[in-house]
């Protein structure tokens, strides 16, 4: 309980500093614009491609990139939070206020990563949403994704499982921001681009060359798109069970290498004075 209550209260903070700004409904809604304009953007290069092109349209290949296209933004929401909370923090001067203990700023860092990830789940599946039925009115076929009560609670149990590993690449992210002064404002943005070719999110990992498809096929992300193809495609269902198990396996070793590298980076950052000095 002492370790959670500081989670919950950088949670707070980071759910405050994000959508506080405006009203909550308003701010979720206009968050929901960049996942609902990426899906759109992939379903309808999908759809020329295969029309205009050698291929044929398919509506399960659609409802393919449209899951994966929204989750990829899911992913890319989060994963620049730490760095730039670890930055606002130097630049500002509150890390001096929370760096109370050896470990205040990775407490901090997991709150700020798990309200940006609440938030992102939340406005990337109302765009999931939204953009099923503009597309399945917008070509005039029945996008094949299946939504109902069970497939909405795996999809939750999907998102929970891939926690750890959110927190395992929010640490990797956050320990190079902790120390270093240059490029983490972009280096999420490079990380959110390799991510977008190595998670399966548009295509299957397996047309990548090897050995690269097989590292990609165990990252928890690329298991976590698989499960959430498995929870809502039915021609998927039967890989659910294994992709959960991947993912859950790759988060905790991700999350274990994550400390363990933000750890030796916040202690060379403490001994060098780093994080109580203001940066501009």
């Amino acid at each position: 309980m002492t370790s959670l209550r500081p989670i919950l209260a950088s949670a707070w903070m980071g759910i405050q500093h994000d959508i506080a700004w405006t009203t909550p409904a308003l701010s979720v809604s206009l968050r929901a614009v960049a996942p609902f304009a990426s899906a759109m953007t992939v379903s309808i290069i999908y759809w020329f491609g295969t029309t205009n092109g050698a291929g044929l349209f398919v509506p399960a290949g659609l409802a393919f990139v449209l899951i994966g296209s929204t989750l990829y933004a899911h992913v890319a929401s989060y994963a620049w939070v730490p760095t730039v909370a670890i930055a606002e923090g130097k630049n500002l001067s509150v890390f001096p206020h929370i760096y109370i203990t050896s470990r205040s700023t990775a407490f901090y860092t997991a709150g700020r990563l798990l309200s940006a990830f609440v938030i992102s789940a939340i406005t990337s599946l109302a765009a999931l949403a939204v953009a099923y039925y503009v597309l399945g009115s917008f070509f005039g076929t029945q996008i094949p994704i299946v939504v109902n009560p069970w497939s909405a609670l795996l999809l939750a149990a999907a998102l929970v499982v891939n926690i750890p590993g959110a927190l395992g690449l929010g640490y990797l992210l956050g320990a190079y921001s902790l120390y270093a002064s240059k490029f983490e404002w972009s280096l999420p943005g490079y990380v959110a681009g390799l991510l977008m070719v190595f998670s399966g999110a548009l295509f299957p990992t397996t047309i990548l060359p090897w050995p690269i498809s097989v590292a990609a096929y165990y990252l928890p992300f690329t298991q976590f798109i698989t499960a959430a193809r498995g929870a809502l495609l039915p021609s998927s269902s039967t890989g659910y069970a294994s992709a959960m198990g991947l993912c859950l396996a790759g988060g905790v070793c991700l999350l274990a290498l994550g400390l363990f590298v933000y750890f030796a980076a916040e202690k060379k950052a403490r001994k060098d004075g780093v994080i109580d000095r203001r940066l501009a």
